[in-house]
């Protein structure tokens, strides 16, 4: 019992201060395990390219730590959340299509305590999403076009994104309470990111790969025997996967912090919502890793790892945006239904000559499309009350009755962010090629990015010519006549002594 009222007021105080600390330490520590993907980004993807890229890859994945954060300081909040009406000054006008103020977290006035942990989980993110792109471009990218594409991507493309579908102003966004600037009854749903992250970077991946072109050697002509296919894919098979396997369930650990995070706040019945989250993120990517490890081993005859890795990343990448909205049973079927997305889209990268080294486009891409899709099929009307607050909602999932308005309003909301992806990361690259500062040499690709740019190589395939006779100079399967015409380096002749006479930079258009 309380003696005065000041005593209770004082508890209450007490109580209040106790809730808003437990919100900013959950996100906090979501951040973290977030951020901590980076580590599982650079296990798998150093994993999954020859040995003689390694000490590159390492260093694109702390290049986005280093500089794409900073880019999202710079400039990338303010693009996304500045002049949220929670932060905003009098007589701040909304802009549905990109955010304002806020630039290096400046604003006119002190900011609101809580602007500090949001900040720090929203940059997150945005390193994520650059990240994405890092291991469809290895082993051929220049740093100087990467690191472009990093600051870019952190810094307009992500979070031009963000404000349309998670500010409090965005035309797409859940949490616009103006009707009359928000599309369609609820806006989009896209509670952690499968198209605001995932289909942002899958998307860039699959532009940037394209223009890049593939790996020298990566593939032969359409008549070219099955056995020189098999050997050719040996020579591009990943160097290392224990580390890719390390780096997968690395991932897995911390997309709990992507996905289960994304309550922003733990108290007031939050909890429930993220432990159901953590229920259908696991069982999503369960699902999707046996699809692709049974569906490969019924048409190859092999346990292949490398698919069922990647199906497992699927599989979270599809239950990423409706982790809080669906039920179990329906994570298991959006699980199931993404690793054969994934599949599919892989092997259409391989018939269309696209070389994705981490098959990033696949997973995060195609994956990320369906999964802003299976919003609009699966989401139930408690679920969507309980996670976004709408009170008796009439607009759901078209699978329990919610008509079909939800998933017009998903389709449209990945229809423009897959444009807006490819459209821009198009813009900053076809430049860069035209003037030559895209993609390596064939010198330096053949001899590998360590040794060239990094001070040497730790392990390089190179070091063992036996794995590769009288076709190890250009990781070519069969053995090289005195000089080759690359198909896709118009104009290019490359000889076996390493020596590029003529070379021009490779032009698609």
């Amino acid at each position: 019992f309380f003696s005065t009222r000041s005593d209770c007021y004082i508890m209450a105080v007490t109580i209040d201060s106790l809730v808003i600390d437990m919100n900013q330490m959950w996100l906090i520590l979501c951040a973290v395990l977030v951020f901590f993907m980076q580590v599982g980004f650079t296990m798998l993807e150093c994993g999954s390219v020859r040995a003689k890229n390694v000490s590159n890859i390492i260093f694109k994945n702390v290049l986005d730590a280093v500089i794409a954060i900073l880019a999202y300081w710079i400039c990338g909040w303010a693009f996304a959340y500045g002049g949220d009406p929670a932060r905003a000054t009098s007589g701040t006008k909304t802009n549905t299509f990109i955010g304002s103020g806020e630039f290096c977290l400046v604003s006119s006035g002190a900011p609101e305590p809580a602007v500090y942990a949001s900040w720090f989980f929203q940059a997150v993110f945005a390193a994520t999403a650059i990240t994405i792109v890092s291991g469809a471009v290895a082993e051929r990218i220049t740093m100087q076009a990467y690191a472009a594409m990093a600051v870019f991507m952190c810094a307009f493309i992500y979070p031009v994104v963000v404000h349309w579908v998670w500010s409090a102003q965005g035309w797409l966004s859940a949490f616009n309470t103006d009707s009359a600037t928000r599309f369609g009854t609820n806006g989009m749903l896209d509670f952690a990111g499968s198209g605001v992250v995932h289909l942002v970077g899958g998307t860039s991946s699959f532009i940037a790969a394209w223009i890049l072109g593939p790996r020298l050697g990566r593939f032969g002509t359409n008549r070219e025997s099955i056995q020189h296919k098999q050997e050719r894919a040996k020579i591009f098979r990943p160097h290392n996967r224990c580390l890719a396997s390390l780096g997968t369930l690395i991932l897995w650990v911390g997309w709990y912090g992507f996905n289960c995070g994304s309550t922003l706040v733990i108290a007031n019945g939050a909890s429930f919502v993220a432990a159901k989250v953590a229920v259908t993120t696991t069982l999503s990517a369960a699902a999707a890793g046996a699809t692709c490890m049974l569906t490969n081993f019924f048409l190859t005859h092999t346990l292949d790892i490398d698919a069922t890795l990647n199906g497992i990343l699927a599989g979270l990448v599809s239950i990423t945006a409706s982790c809080s909205l669906v039920e179990p049973w329906a994570a298991v079927t959006i699980g199931l239904i993404g690793g054969f997305v994934y599949l599919g889209f892989s092997r259409l990268l391989v018939m269309l000559h696209i070389d994705d080294p981490l098959n990033a486009s696949a997973v995060h891409g195609a994956a990320g499309l369906w999964g802003v899709t299976a919003v609009g099929l699966f989401t139930t009307a408690n679920n969507l009350s309980s996670a976004y607050a709408v009170a008796n909602p009439e607009k759901y999932g078209l699978f329990y009755g919610g008509g079909w308005e939800q998933l017009g309003v998903q389709c449209v909301g990945w229809l423009v962010i897959l444009a807006w992806s490819a459209v821009l990361t198009a813009l900053l690259l076809l430049p860069l090629k035209r003037l030559g500062h895209l993609r390596i040499s064939p010198e330096v690709e053949v001899m590998g990015l360590d040794d060239q740019e990094h001070g040497g190589a730790y392990m390089t395939s190179l070091a063992q010519p036996e794995e590769f006779p009288e076709a190890v100079n250009y990781h070519l399967p069969y053995p090289m006549k005195d000089s080759f015409a690359y198909p896709y380096l118009p104009n290019t002749t490359v000889t076996p002594s390493f020596g590029v006479p003529g070379y021009q930079q490779p032009m698609f258009f």
